[in-house]
């Protein structure tokens, strides 16, 4: 698996990587990601157990801002905006032992997380990313207590809409965009799943990211993507569904900032 991190890495050319519930030893990701130079710094945390952060920029670039056990926040300094930006990275409970009512009431909590890091920093440059564990249509991210997400920039920069007289602030999340055949990428989702059961999605775009309107300007629509294939090699089985055997239950995503 280490290989196939380096050859992700070298083919796409990433600054950046976040792996969520990676059981990998950071030491051997590193031999292998360094390789051929000494380019990458791992990122320790302090409370964070659920995620690993890899990368080119010292880590005393990517400053901790706040943790929890499901939760990391990083300021990360923009030469193009002369200011920093919020790098939130999550991996949420799953629907193995929780409904779509307990995650949305579970993310009052991360809400107020967010809210609080916001605060510290003192703006709202804050991009959101990881394993939501929850649909982009689902009540946790579109309702105004949870992540209030919309599909639409132009409804997104309106920054804020009112409820019960209260403003919420927006984010952004271009995720939408892969849902269905005449989506966006080779795939619907990020993580397969068709149980016999009357209800089932198949695809599930579990793994996603999501911006403040501050930064949709910024954001590379054109390189976002699901990953289904690292240097040749397909995770996807022949009938188009994830390789679960040989590799993660869940695909990779990329996204960049023109930062």
């Amino acid at each position: 698996m280490t290989d196939l991190l380096y050859d992700l890495v070298e083919e796409q050319n990433i600054d950046l990587l976040f792996l969520a519930e990676c059981n990998l030893k950071p030491g051997d990701v590193l031999r292998k990601l360094n390789r051929s130079n000494n380019a990458f710094y791992f990122c320790a945390g302090i409370n964070c157990d659920k995620i690993q952060i890899y990368t080119r920029f010292k880590d005393s670039l990517l400053g901790l801002l706040s943790e929890t056990r499901r939760i990391t926040a990083r300021d990360l300094y923009s030469p193009v905006l002369n200011n920093s930006i919020t790098l939130l990275c999550l991996h949420l409970p799953s629907k193995v032992n929780w409904t779509g009512d307990d995650q949305a009431a579970y993310l009052l909590g991360v809400k107020s997380f967010i809210d609080s890091v916001e605060s510290l920093v003192g703006h709202k440059r804050t991009v959101v990313f990881g394993d939501f564990n929850m649909h982009p249509f689902e009540h946790g991210l579109v309702q105004n207590t949870g992540f209030h997400t919309t599909m639409e920039k132009a409804i997104a920069k309106r920054l804020s809409r009112k409820v019960d007289g209260i403003d919420y602030d927006f984010f952004y999340n271009p995720m939408w965009s892969f849902l269905g055949d005449l989506g966006r990428g080779e795939v619907s989702g990020t993580h397969y799943y068709s149980p016999a059961k009357p209800i089932s999605y198949h695809w599930n775009l579990f793994d996603q990211v999501i911006m403040r309107p501050e930064l949709i300007d910024y954001f590379d629509d054109d390189y976002l993507d699901i990953i289904t294939a690292i240097k040749g090699t397909r995770l996807l089985t022949k009938a188009g569904i994830i390789d679960a055997k040989h590799f993660s239950d869940h695909l990779p995503i990329k996204f960049a900032y023109k930062l």
